[in-house]
């Protein structure tokens, strides 16, 4: 009896220390991220879980904040040598701590080989990769199926000569094909520009922004540009939009609700929109389609780069800090995450997390047709003037638009002396 006390004891004993010696070596990683909690947790309790018990040496500590806070908060700890292990950035962050060495390059992790080619370029600046694209998101046209059925349309136009005749029909119907909502910054109208302006084609060139930010192409001597004010006014004559009430509307909540009381037949707007809308069931019967091209014959997605994780250059836990990426970066990890964002995947054969009714769209974006906004890749000034001047055209559209893209070329040329 007293030996098999005394194995006991020893037995717990055993424990005791192998639980302390467990704790003694947990690393603890900080994690910093604009998602994860709030309105957009996107399954990381989940992911988190399934990380920790994936690699029982490391805690996760998530440090969630607004990605406003970022901008002042990580640099200050990145100047004080006390940056989080882990970081969330997108384009925009990656040209501004990557462009000033404060993050690690990342071109020696397994990861970059398993995203796809197409984007790959945009993992970081130059040849060096400072993130893991975790999504993309992206920007197309919602339609009320249930209105394009009584108008009697049968087939997405897939070209802006196909969306007057469809803009007709509806007219003829008295519903309201399309609202391009202009309010509160012109976003609207700048991205659905850029869609037909960026598409040289059916399978469009992703350089082409870079080309004209480089001063190697003229925005007033493309004809595909021109050719997209040209689609404008043609929109605008065939009563697809009215300038005024477009221009007064403001994207992120009137026209939303606009969409979804089925008052509008069609609402340019992201992919983050199909699981509010799925969720209220308005409309009840709706679909994502690419925009209908000027340049080509086939509609035109737009790609919206997502976020990612970098790592700061003074993380202090490096290596585990490159587990993290890895791990989210593996197809079984990351479509948790995509589908509860309603996201499309970077992964090579990876799982998007994107409903049948964006078919449309995914495959238009299989198909290479597509073009990617610019985010973090033209100047501030060039970036503040496109979306006003777009706006300015619609409300005015008999203006000369030449003299609009000699005023985008005088703002390059500015920003490379």
């Amino acid at each position: 009896m007293e030996l098999k006390k005394l194995s006991l004891a020893t037995a717990i004993t055993a424990c005791l220390l192998a639980s302390s010696n467990l704790a003694a070596k947990q690393i603890e990683l900080e994690v910093s991220s604009w998602k994860g909690a709030g309105a957009e947790v996107a399954n990381f309790p989940l992911i988190i879980e399934k990380f920790e018990k994936a690699n029982p040496d490391i805690k996760v500590k998530l440090n969630y904040m607004a990605r406003n806070d970022m901008v002042t908060s990580i640099p200050a700890r990145m100047q004080a040598g006390s940056p989080p292990d882990v970081v969330m950035v997108d384009r925009e962050f990656i040209q501004h701590w990557g462009g000033n060495g404060q993050l690690m390059p990342l071109n020696d992790l397994p990861f970059v080989e398993r995203v796809q080619p197409k984007l790959q370029p945009y993992l970081g600046l130059e040849d060096t990769v400072y993130y893991s694209m975790l999504q993309v998101s992206g920007m197309g046209v919602y339609v009320n199926n249930d209105l394009f059925e009584e108008a009697g349309i049968d087939s997405y136009p897939q070209t802006v000569d196909q969306l007057v005749q469809a803009c007709t029909k509806l007219n003829d119907k008295g519903i309201q094909p399309m609202l391009l909502a202009a309010n509160n910054g012109g976003w609207t109208p700048y991205v659905y520009f850029l869609t037909m302006a960026l598409a040289d084609g059916n399978n469009p060139d992703l350089a082409r922004m870079d080309k004209f930010v480089s001063g190697e192409a003229k925005f007033a001597d493309d004809p595909s540009m021109k050719n997209a004010f040209e689609g404008f006014r043609q929109m605008i004559d065939a009563k697809c939009f009215n300038p005024m009430v477009s221009a007064g509307t403001d994207p992120w909540s009137v026209a939303l609700t606009t969409f979804q009381s089925g008052r509008v037949a069609m609402l340019p707007q992201g992919m983050w929109n199909i699981t509010p809308f799925s969720n209220d069931s308005l409309p009840e019967h709706f679909s994502l389609h690419p925009f209908p091209a000027v340049n080509g014959t086939k509609g035109i997605v737009m790609d919206y780069n997502g976020p990612g994780w970098a790592i700061p250059k003074d993380s202090g836990q490096v290596e585990a800090a490159k587990k993290w990426i890895d791990f989210w970066m593996n197809d079984e990890n990351l479509k948790v995450y995509l589908e509860a964002d309603t996201a499309i995947t970077t992964l090579a054969g990876g799982t998007s997390g994107v409903p049948e009714l964006a078919k449309p769209y995914e495959d238009a974006r299989t198909a290479g047709q597509l073009v990617t906004f610019p985010v973090g890749n033209i100047p501030a000034d060039l970036g503040a003037d496109m979306p006003n001047d777009i706006t300015a055209f619609m409300l005015k559209p008999d203006q000369d638009y030449n003299k609009i893209l000699q005023r985008w070329d005088k703002t390059v040329a500015k920003n490379l002396k």
